[in-house]
This record gives structure tokens, C-alpha cells and sequence, in this order.
């Protein structure tokens, strides 16, 4: 529309400014209209019919509607979604994803379900967001799927202590419980060799692990651990290399790429602010009490002593604690060429994974008084491969150690799946 304006005169001059005669000569003096009277009706009505709708339509933009986030998601996955007393939704996706819209037009809806609905529900609109979905030539031909993935997870076998095995091989033709038509389930089918018994839910099949109705048990790492301490099932750990490793991602209905553009947007901007760390860190990462620092200060310090460093004179020691609550240590080894030097704390890593040790809680790197050092960007590396929750104790001195997540000091780390 052509804008309009208007120079609205002073009222003494209204009527002579919009309906001003021709000069002649007067024969009388005629008192003159008010400016209210009905010949300025006309003038006043053109105004309202034309300036106010003007002003109106360039001055106060209309609200934008708000976009509708339908977010389907597995019922029974703790820590990563799942229902609490009462209803209420709670786990690291959940409050993933209420992060990731905080304070954009979205207006999000939570819909709990068993994993088996929430496919067919993504499909037909009921839904049209869920998480923790694997991204499969098949599925990107049906969703659209999140830019990044929101996490690694790691498949593993799961053992009694006193039945742990330094390698899965070693488990060819016992018994594993799986949950069935799941993902663990398709890997162990992959990799043969195994006696596979299925069941209903990863909590019955993991109590059949508890009760030694199986030798072993396959599932998600930090689902399984969750179960674990829920159920106070003692005594059982991981056995060998994961049997897989994936990425986790969010999806979307087909034809809502604004929502996808949305997400991506949103996961951004928490990943850059530190936000998505805090929940990791919350959701995954057991902190580390002061006993267990003082253990692994001693045990990094003695550790330190018979370290072999003719060039550079400075010897460490290192010590790295393990989700069974062992301790392993080992010192640097230096050689006459620097590329072969042999860091402390690769070297205590090393001896964990010897002794069939794959979950590892928090390292430490300490010289023989007990003050702690600063990794280098390869031992970062090395700790990479068992997860970003690892706990590196940090400090100025033995007293006031600092856990820091591994994922603050290596956020890029080198990565490539089997």
C-alpha cells in the first residue's frame, strides 16, 4: 500500500486549509463555522478510514505463533528418559531438550511412551520430535535427524566379578541376556557365537544376569549401571571391548524442518554456554569424595618415585581410578628420543585395560612430593576413548585438588567409530 500523509492544520486555520473559496469581494460579514461542523465531517472520516489503518498495520506487527514441539519419548530408558512418580519426565534428554528451547518460540509438549510407538508415532504426526535414536539409511529415508548427535553410546557385555573375562571370545557359547527386538540384540546376533536369551525388559534380563540365570548381560553402558545402583545389584561389571559404539541423535517428522532447524540452533548455543556439559556431568559422572582423592594422591606420589628420567630429570606418577573402585598407577619412562617417551599416565591406563579394567572414573598425574601436574594433549586423548565424563584432579597442591570433566579440557577430541 502507497503510504499516506497528512498535514493536519491548526484549528483556528482548519477551514481554510481543506476548503478554502476563491478571494471575492465580501457584501456582508458572516461569522464563521466552527471547525466541528459538518462540512469537516468528510475530512474526519477520510482520516480514520485511511491514516489509522495505515499506522496501525506498519506500527504493531502482528504476534508470532508460537511453534508446537511434540516430543515423544521412551518411558523406560533412565537415566536418558523416563517417567517419575506421578508422571512427571525426567533424564538427561529431557532436560536436554527443555534446554535446547528455553527461551525460543517453541512451545514443547512431552508424550512418554513405550520405544516400540514411538516410530510409527513420529511417522504419522502424532509426534514430531523424540531422541536417542540411531540414525540408519532406512530411517533417514522416513526422519530427518539432528545436525550433531547428542551422545556416544556405548553396547557392552556385562559379567559377575568373579566370572570376568579379559575377552569377549572368551564368552563364545555361555548364555547373555538381551532385551528383545533391541539394538544390544542385533550386535550380539552380529557377532555370534553367543547363547542368546531374550526377555521382555532390560530390567528382567539384567536380573536374570543378578540371579545366574545367564553368564552374562548386554546393554547400554549408562542404562545399565543406572539399573545397577536402582536394583542394588553389587558385584557386576563390563567384560572386554564395547561391541558397539553409536551415536545417538535427535528426529524429526518429516516435513518439520522448522523444528529440526530449531533444534540444531538450540543445541549450539547450550554446547558453546557449557550447559550440556553441567547435564552430563549431573546425569553420567559420579564425583569423587575426599577419600578417594587422598588414595589417588598417595598412590600417584609412590608411584612417581622409581620413575626413569636421565634427560629431563622430571619424574611423575600417575593414577587412575576405576568404576570397581581399583586403582592403577604407573611412572614415565623417558628414552633418547623424545618420540618414544613414555608418559605416566598411558602407562597406568594401560595396565587397567591389561587387568580387564574398561570403565575408568578419574586420573591423576602427581610428582613424588604429591603436587599434581597437568596432563599433555595425548594422555587428554588416551582418556578420550573411555568417555567424556572422565575426572582429571587438577590444583595448585595435594590439598586442594579440583575434579575438572575431561570434556573442558579436550571438547574436540579425536573420534572415529569400529
Amino acid at each position: 500500500m502507497t503510504n499516506i500523509f497528512f498535514t493536519i492544520p491548526h484549528s483556528r486555520g482548519f477551514r481554510q486549509a481543506f476548503f478554502a473559496l476563491p478571494a471575492r469581494k465580501r457584501v456582508r460579514q458572516t461569522p464563521p463555522r466552527p471547525a466541528s461542523g459538518p462540512r469537516c465531517v468528510p475530512a474526519l472520516v477520510l482520516f480514520v478510514l485511511l491514516v489509522l489503518p495505515a499506522l496501525w498495520a506498519g506500527g504493531v506487527p502482528a504476534a508470532a505463533e508460537p511453534v508446537r514441539v511434540v516430543y515423544g519419548f521412551d518411558r523406560e530408558f533412565a537415566p536418558f528418559t523416563y517417567e517419575e512418580e506421578g508422571g512427571k519426565a525426567a533424564g538427561f534428554e529431557i532436560e536436554l531438550v527443555n534446554a535446547v528451547f528455553y527461551g525460543t518460540e517453541a512451545e514443547l509438549f512431552h508424550r512418554p511412551m513405550p520405544w516400540s510407538r514411538v516410530g510409527l508415532e513420529l511417522g504419522n504426526g502424532g509426534i514430531n520430535l523424540t531422541t536417542g535414536m540411531v540414525r540408519t539409511e532406512q530411517r533417514s529415508r522416513l526422519y530427518l535427524f539432528s545436525e550433531d548427535p547428542l551422545f556416544r553410546l556405548q553396547i557392552r557385555l556385562f559379567t559377575k566379578l568373579y566370572n570376568r573375562r579379559p575377552s569377549l571370545d572368551l564368552l563364545r557359547g555361555q548364555s547373555v541376556s538381551v532385551e528383545q527386538s533391541s539394538y544390544p540384540y542385533t550386535l550380539l546376533e552380529q557377532y555370534g557365537g553367543f547363547n542368546i536369551k531374550t526377555f521382555k525388559s532390560r530390567a528382567e534380563a539384567l536380573r536374570a544376569l543378578y540371579n545366574d540365570e545367564v553368564q552374562a548381560y548386554c546393554g547400554p553402558v549408562q542404562n545399565t549401571y543406572y539399573l545397577i545402583n536402582k536394583l542394588n545389584y553389587g558385584a557386576i561389571t563390563t567384560i572386554g571391548t564395547p561391541l558397539g559404539i553409536t551415536e545417538m541423535r535427535a528426529a524429526f517428522s518429516r516435513d518439520r524442518g522448522d523444528i529440526q532447524r530449531l533444534f540444531d540452533e538450540g543445541m549450539r548455543r547450550i554446547v558453546a554456554s557449557g550447559e550440556y556439559d553441567r547435564l552430563y556431568h549431573k546425569w553420567f559422572v559420579r564425583e569423587l569424595n575426599e577419600q578417594e582423592k587422598g588414595l589417588m594422591t598417595r598412590a600417584a606420589s609412590a608411584a612417581a618415585v622409581p620413575a626413569y628420567v636421565p634427560y629431563g630429570k622430571k619424574g611423575s606418577g600417575a593414577a587412575v581410578l576405576t568404576a570397581s573402585g581399583k586403582v592403577y598407577t604407573a611412572c614415565n619412562m623417558e628414552n633418547a628420543d623424545p618420540l618414544l617417551n613414555l608418559s605416566a599416565l598411558r602407562g597406568a591406563v594401560v595396565r587397567a585395560v591389561s587387568d580387564g579394567e574398561f570403565e575408568l572414573r578419574a586420573a591423576l598425574i602427581a610428582d613424588a612430593s604429591g603436587a599434581p601436574l597437568k596432563p599433555s594433549p595425548e594422555d587428554l586423548q588416551v582418556l578420550s576413548e573411555f568417555g567424556r565424563g572422565v575426572l582429571i584432579l587438577m590444583g595448585k597442591d595435594k590439598d586442594r585438588l579440583e575434579s575438572v570433566m575431561l570434556a573442558r579440557l579436550l571438547p574436540n577430541p579425536v573420534e572415529r567409530f569400529p
